[in-house]
C-alpha cells in the first residue's frame, strides 16, 4: 500500500506542476487503487482441460505494447509483443500450456488460458501490459487454487 500512496502523490504533484484538474488526479486515484488493489481469485480442479485467468479492459492499448504474465515466483508464463506470442521466452514448465487470444490489443482481452492445470500451478500470476520504451501501463492480478482430485 506505501507504494501506491507513493505513485498517487507523484502523480498528484505532476498533474497540479501542469495545472490540470483536480477530476484528472481524482480518476488517475482510482485507476491506480483499482490496478494494484484488484486481485481475483479463479479456482479449478485439478486435471481439467483448462483453466482461464481472466483479464478484459476497456483502456485503449498501443498496437506496440508488451503483454507478459508472470507466476509468483517471478517466471515467464507468457509473452505478447509485436503481434505475436513469444514461447521462446517462456519457462518450460509453462511452454505449450499457454494461449492467449488473438486481436488481444484490440479487443482488450488480455485472458490467459491455462491448459492442464495440477496442483503445482496454484499461485499468484501477474499480468503486466507495458510501452515498447518499458513503461508499465497496466497490471493485474490473479489468485489461481487449483485443487487436487483423489
Amino acid at each position: 500500500m506505501k507504494m501506491l500512496d507513493q505513485h498517487v502523490e507523484a502523480v498528484k504533484n505532476f498533474i497540479q506542476s501542469k495545472k490540470l484538474s483536480s477530476e484528472l488526479l481524482l480518476s488517475v486515484q482510482l485507476i491506480l487503487s483499482f490496478v494494484v488493489l484488484s486481485v481475483q481469485q479463479v479456482e479449478a480442479d485439478s486435471g481439467v482441460e483448462s483453466v482461464l485467468l481472466p483479464w478484459r479492459t476497456t483502456v485503449h492499448l498501443p498496437g506496440d505494447a508488451r503483454v507478459e504474465w508472470r507466476d509468483g515466483d517471478g517466471y515467464k508464463v507468457h509473452v505478447y509483443e509485436n503481434g505475436s506470442d513469444h514461447p521462446e521466452e517462456q519457462h518450460q514448465f509453462y511452454r505449450t500450456r499457454t494461449k492467449m487470444n488473438k486481436h488481444l490489443l484490440s479487443t482488450g482481452d488480455l485472458s490467459l488460458t491455462l491448459k492442464h492445470p495440477t496442483d503445482e500451478d496454484s499461485n499468484i500470476y501477474i499480468c503486466i501490459v507495458s510501452s515498447r520504451e518499458g513503461n508499465i501501463l497496466m497490471k493485474k492480478q490473479v489468485h489461481l487454487q487449483v485443487k487436487a482430485t483423489h
